[in-house]
């Protein structure tokens, strides 16, 4: 969304951006019920956009296949350098990204309350990620978490990142939860349904086998609630305690990313925009 806004700025004369944004497994939440709207982009569904596709200047493929092609096209560099780098388009895009007034109301109690600005965070992505670096042959290396954490000066506190209750629950009882902040427990995957059930949306993630309500779905159900099966895509935390454990995580003073995450990029951005232009921890 970031890279659309900045070629809808830059390249068609400050254009309104329209931006399909679909409620799934994966994503259980709207932008819009976690951050403030932008004025230059509206939001659309894949069954709503074709009303407004034939009016658009350009329209790009819904696809992840064409976004090299996209970024070529349009002079944004593939990687972090160039003029302008995609660093400097994605902080400049980011910057723009306001969270509603609870989310960071939620965010400010918490930072305030646990001195976070003196504490250190990290990300411990194994949801997905083992799946991911089986491919590679390569494993989490979940002792340098060990180590981090026990690296840190003695009361200082270490918020945890993560998605995974079984993550979650490993370094609480590890560590105790005087060390290992959290901003709420996460339930284990025995107690819990889709997410997108949850919010009222109707058991539209329940399948067996490959296909559900959703259409063809590539990833095998992982994990048992109830005796529903639940997607391998599925989130174990609202997209609203998504944000708020990105935005926690980047007031702290230090930061362990995890590996090949693009949340932990987020994290990375909007702690240089929050202590930057928004006088966090200042």
């Amino acid at each position: 969304m970031a890279a659309y806004m900045y070629i809808g700025e830059s390249k068609f004369g400050g254009a309104h951006l329209v931006f399909v944004w679909d409620v799934n497994t994966a994503c259980p939440g709207h932008f819009l019920e976690v951050f403030q709207p932008i004025s230059t982009v509206v939001f659309a569904t894949n069954a709503s956009r074709y009303v407004l596709d034939k009016h658009a200047k350009i329209v790009y493929e819904n696809s992840m296949a064409v976004i090299p092609w996209i970024f070529t096209m349009n002079n944004i560099p593939k990687n972090r350098f160039g003029q302008p780098s995609w660093g400097q388009i994605e902080r400049d895009m980011y910057s723009r990204y306001w969270p509603s007034v609870r989310v960071m109301g939620v965010v400010t109690d918490f930072v305030r309350k646990h001195n976070i600005c003196e504490a250190s965070a990290m990300h411990l992505r194994l949801t997905d990620m083992t799946t991911h670096l089986t491919k590679k042959k390569k494993v989490v290396n979940i002792n340098s978490y060990f180590d981090f954490v026990e690296s840190r000066r003695a009361g200082e506190p270490v918020y945890l990142l993560t998605d995974n209750p079984e993550s979650q629950r490993l370094f609480l009882d590890k560590y105790g939860e005087t060390k290992i902040l959290a901003y709420q427990r996460i339930a284990p995957a025995s107690q819990q349904k889709s997410l997108l059930e949850a919010a009222g949306a109707g058991p539209s993630v329940k399948y067996t086998g490959g296909v559900s309500s959703l259409g063809k779905m590539d990833i095998a159900p992982s994990a048992l609630s109830n005796g529903t099966l639940l997607p391998g895509d599925h989130r174990f935390t609202t997209l609203e305690h998504a944000l708020i454990d990105i935005l926690i995580a980047a007031h702290a003073k230090s930061f362990k990313a995890a590996a090949f995450s693009s949340l932990s990029d987020l994290v990375s951005t909007f702690r240089d925009i929050g202590k930057r232009d928004r006088g966090w921890c200042s």
